[in-house]
């Protein structure tokens, strides 16, 4: 007989314990979070209203678009291009919505063809001459400029791409 009242009361101690682990787990998961928020915005409700933002700008800290007629063929640009080539050049709006550690290069844009070929743009870009061909952008800086392209000339060109570019 007191052997099996010892197992039921070593089985009423477990549950109880897994009871408790598990009501610790559940205020871990609901309170760590709250903590973290709290910490991140000082306490805060204005820069809690604005953390859904800030994590928009994390994800998308560079924001840029070419307008509709933005694309143009050229057969001359300061020059001519190569024999069987032509000149793209490509207006160009670049925002970005938070500091960019990275310079911003030539061989961040990447201009793709219809048949899926890349080609970068020439150093003589009119948004490199102005601004030189490495620069950073600091939140809110807003740049608007010009890509020239050199593709065949059986070629249109199909989207601009712009990632950071790492040697």
């Amino acid at each position: 007989m007191k052997l099996d009242s010892g197992r039921s009361a070593a089985r009423a101690y477990s549950k109880r314990m897994k009871t408790l682990n598990r009501m610790v787990l559940a205020g871990c998961a609901l309170f760590v979070p709250l903590y973290a928020v709290i910490r991140l915005t000082g306490g805060s409700a204005e820069k809690l209203e604005r953390l859904p933002d800030l994590l928009s700008r994390v994800r998308t800290p560079i924001v840029w678009e070419v307008p509709p007629d933005g694309v143009s063929y050229l057969h001359f640009f300061h020059g001519d291009p190569e024999a069987g080539r032509k000149f793209v050049l490509v207006q160009l709006r670049l925002e970005a919505r938070m500091k960019i550690g990275y310079a911003v290069v030539p061989q961040c844009f990447r201009l793709v063809d219809d048949e899926g070929n890349q080609y970068y743009p020439l150093s003589r870009s009119p948004l490199f001459l102005e601004l030189t061909d490495e620069f950073f952008l600091d939140q809110d800086d807003v740049v608007n400029g010009e890509l020239l392209f050199e593709i065949p000339q059986e070629r249109s060109s199909s989207r601009l791409l712009f990632d950071r570019y790492q040697e």
